[in-house]
């Protein structure tokens, strides 16, 4: 079996191919009706938002693949292999992956998930399907394979099930409005909408409700969050890639507005992201309707991405 940081490395040898994987579709609405009970042939990379039943065929290609799944955003991602024939040895591999990768950049960031990045690769071989089902932290997972010889396939079972928090989420809808909790917890948690959008804000409480407050907090937002001493803010990401901590900052703020934004604020890379940095000491929260920018709106941005 070849060893996951030689192919996680291997990925980025492939980014012409790989890179269009979550950039270039929006996700697709599904409802009971719609669910697939004929397994579905993916290729060597692809990207599906409905679950159902898929398979693989080695195509006898030595470059690493991707099969991309992304649910709904309060929901997790959970996948069942229900065959495997890879052989165990140095030339073939399959791993269930916690999150995407993409030309070795992650979602959701090693900084911002529960898990070390070691601990987010599972890999399989042989032809003894595993008894345990796979579920991923997020509305996102991977599975990541090279199987270059004839002969050589898996096939999976992929299901939605709902999530009643979730944290870390990848958006492919044009647009909406979506709503991050910490529910009072330390943690740190990102939305992240592929395309460039536009960023409204809804609602904000950041850095200011704790679950008993003892005085009535002040509204109005603040952009002086780190220099005030406080550890709880939202940030506004763009950039061209998947990992938050390497992104450019149009904004960072903390406070308390309960009134809609009537003006957006543009983001005009591949990559736009909402993050909220929690410290565990207040029950933030914070609102947000987006859309797609238009062209001209991107041509004229002056993000640098």
């Amino acid at each position: 079996m070849i060893p996951w940081t030689l192919l996680v490395c291997s990925v980025t040898m492939f980014h012409d191919a790989v890179s269009f994987v979550p950039f270039n579709k929006r996700s697709q609405q599904y409802t009971p009706d719609s669910l697939q009970y004929t397994p579905t042939q993916i290729d060597c990379i692809d990207m599906r938002s409905t679950p159902g039943d898929y398979y693989y065929e080695s195509e006898e290609k030595y470059e690493v693949c991707g099969f991309y799944i992304i649910a709904d955003p309060d929901s997790l991602v959970e996948i069942e292999i229900t065959e495997i024939n890879v052989n165990c040895d140095e030339n073939n591999a399959l791993a269930l992956v916690d999150g995407w990768e993409l030309q070795g950049e992650y979602f959701p960031s090693p900084f911002d998930h529960k898990r070390p990045l070691e601990e987010r690769y599972q890999s399989f071989c042989g032809n003894s399907k595993p008894h345990k089902k796979y579920i991923s932290s997020q509305n996102v997972a991977l599975i990541q394979f090279l199987i270059p010889f004839p002969g050589q396939n898996f096939k999976v079972n992929v299901r939605f099930i709902p999530n009643p928090r979730p944290c870390n989420v990848v958006a492919t809808m044009e647009f909406g409005i979506l709503t991050l909790k910490n529910f009072g917890e330390r943690t740190n948690c990102s939305i992240s909408i592929i395309y460039p959008e536009k960023i409204y804000l809804v609602d904000v409480d950041v850095g200011v409700s704790s679950e008993q407050p003892s005085v009535k907090p002040t509204s109005g937002l603040s952009v002086q969050c780190s220099a005030n001493g406080k550890s709880d803010y939202v940030e506004l990401l763009y950039g061209d890639g998947l990992d938050t901590d390497i992104m450019g900052r149009k904004i960072a703020f903390c406070g308390l507005r309960a009134r809609a934004a009537k003006r957006g604020i543009p983001m005009g890379c591949q990559h736009s992201v909402v993050r909220l940095v929690s410290s565990g000491s207040f029950y933030n929260s914070i609102t947000f309707s987006f859309q797609a920018m238009t062209p001209d709106e991107i041509y004229t941005s002056t993000d640098i991405c």
